[in-house]
C-alpha cells in the first residue's frame, strides 16, 4: 500500500505523537510511506530511510493570505473569505507540482483538521481516500475561523474516517457535524523500552519535587501552576519545582519566578529531547501540569506528558480539561482541579508529598492505566485496519 502522509509540522521528535506515528508506519513492511510535508523546506530527523517530499502545500502564498485577509476585512468583512480561498489555491498548486499522477498515494493519512482542509479538494480530485486525525486546537480554538469552520464540515462529508485521541474530542467532531460512524478513537501510542521507573525508595531519598515537561503556552499555563508552587513552598520549604521546555510565555515566567520569589526553587532546563528530560522526570515525586482553555479557545488533545510521567510511575496532579480525565483517574493515577484554581492545585501537591505512600501508590496504578490505554502496537494495528478498509 502506497501511503501519502500530510502534515504541515516539521514533526521534530518533540512532537511525540506524530513523530512515533511515523517511525512505526515506516517500519511496516507492507506500507511504502511518503511524507508530504507542508513547508517548501520540510525536515525530518530521527527517522531512517524516510521518503520525504517538500511540498509547500501549507506555506506557500501564506504571508499574501494574511493581507488579503486584512483587505477583506476593510471591504466587507470578507477577510475570512479571501484568505481561505487563497490559501486552498496556493496548496492545489503546490501539490499538483509535487505528486505527479504516477506518484500518487493509495490513501492519504493527515494531521489535523487544518491541514485537511487545505489538501481535501486536491485528494478529492485525483481520487484518494484520507483519514484525517484530529488532535486540539483544528477543533477548539481554530473554529474561531468561521470559513474554517464550514469547509472542515465538507472535510467530514469527504473523509473515509476521521481519527481522536480522546472521547472528548470525539465529542466535540460529533458536535460540529461529523458522523458518529465516521469517528475512531485510537489513543497515542507511547513506547516503554525508553523509560525504566525509578524506585521510590530511592526516589524519596531526595526533597520533594515536581516536574512540569511542555511548550509555555496559554493552555499549558505554566504561570498557574508557579503560583500554585509558590504555596507548596510557603508550607513545605525544600520543595522543589523544575519545568522543562519553552513557548511564547517564556519570559512571562522568569518575570513571575522574580515576582514570587522563587529563583532557588525553580529549575528551568529550557527545550530537551526525550532522551535528556527522561531521566530528570524520572527522579521527581509529582509531575504538575495546569492545562486550560486558552483564550483563544485553544485546548489540550490527550496531554501526552502526563501518560509519559506516568510510565515513570509518578503521580500527576492536572485539570478537569479535555482528554485528561481519561488520561488521569482522579482520585487513583493523580488528582485533578477545576482550571485556573491554583490553590485547589497547590494542595493537592502539598497532600501528595505529605503523603508519599499514597503518590507512590497512585503512580504505580498510573503506569499500569497507561501501559493498557496507550499501547504503540495496537495503535499501529488500528489506524493500519482504517487505511486498508479507505482504499476498499
Amino acid at each position: 500500500m502506497k501511503l501519502g502522509y500530510f502534515t504541515h509540522t516539521d514533526v521534530s521528535p518533540s512532537e511525540t505523537f506524530i513523530f512515533d506515528l511515523i517511525k512505526s508506519l515506516n517500519n511496516e513492511k507492507d506500507i511504502d510511506l511518503t511524507v508530504y510535508g507542508g513547508k517548501k523546506k520540510h525536515s525530518i530527523e530521527g527517522i531512517k530511510n524516510l521518503n520525504v517530499v517538500s511540498t509547500g502545500f501549507a506555506q506557500k502564498g501564506l504571508r499574501i493570505s494574511y493581507k488579503l485577509y486584512k483587505l477583506g476585512q476593510i471591504i466587507g468583512g470578507k477577510g475570512y473569505v479571501l484568505k481561505n480561498w487563497y490559501q486552498q489555491r496556493m496548496a492545489d498548486q503546490a501539490l499538483n507540482l509535487s505528486i505527479p499522477p504516477d506518484k500518487k498515494p493509495d490513501v492519504a493519512y493527515i494531521d489535523y483538521g487544518t491541514s485537511a482542509v487545505l489538501t481535501y479538494r486536491f485528494l478529492k480530485h485525483k481520487n484518494i481516500p484520507f483519514i484525517v486525525h484530529v488532535h486540539g486546537y483544528d477543533i477548539t480554538s481554530a473554529l474561531n475561523d468561521p470559513v474554517y469552520k464550514l469547509e472542515l464540515k465538507k472535510v467530514f462529508a469527504s473523509a473515509s474516517f476521521m481519527v481522536a485521541a480522546s472521547n472528548y474530542i470525539k465529542r466535540l467532531l460529533i458536535m460540529e457535524g461529523c458522523p458518529k460512524e465516521k469517528i475512531s478513537v485510537i489513543r497515542y501510542g507511547i513506547g516503554t523500552h525508553q523509560i525504566k521507573p525509578l524506585p521510590w525508595k530511592e526516589r524519596l531519598k531526595t526533597p520533594p519535587s515536581i516536574l512540569f515537561l511542555g511548550r509555555l503556552t496559554q493552555k499549558k499555563h505554566p504561570i498557574a501552576l508557579l503560583h500554585a508552587f509558590s504555596i507548596v513552598k510557603g508550607r513545605i520549604p525544600d520543595a522543589r519545582l523544575t519545568i522543562i521546555g519553552g513557548g511564547e510565555l517564556e519570559m512571562e515566567v522568569k518575570e513571575t519566578i522574580k515576582k514570587l520569589n522563587l529563583q532557588n526553587h525553580v529549575h528551568l532546563h529550557g527545550v530537551l529531547s526525550r532522551e535528556k528530560s527522561f531521566p530528570i522526570l524520572n527522579r521527581h515525586w509529582i509531575y504538575a501540569q495546569h492545562s486550560v482553555t486558552a483564550k483563544s479557545g485553544d485546548q489540550e488533545g490527550f496531554a501526552i506528558s502526563l501518560a509519559e510521567a506516568a510510565l515513570h510511575e509518578i503521580p500527576v496532579v492536572s485539570t478537569f480539561h479535555n482528554g485528561i480525565p481519561e488520561n488521569v483517574i482522579d482520585g487513583e493515577t493523580g488528582l485533578l482541579v477545576k482550571e485556573f484554581d491554583f490553590e485547589a492545585m497547590a494542595e493537592k501537591i502539598i497532600y501528595l508529598i505529605e503523603n508519599p505512600e499514597i503518590a507512590e501508590q497512585m503512580g504505580k496504578a498510573g503506569r499500569k492505566h497507561i501501559l493498557n490505554l496507550c499501547e504503540p502496537e495496537l495503535r499501529i494495528s488500528k489506524i493500519k485496519e482504517l487505511l486498508y478498509k479507505s482504499c476498499q
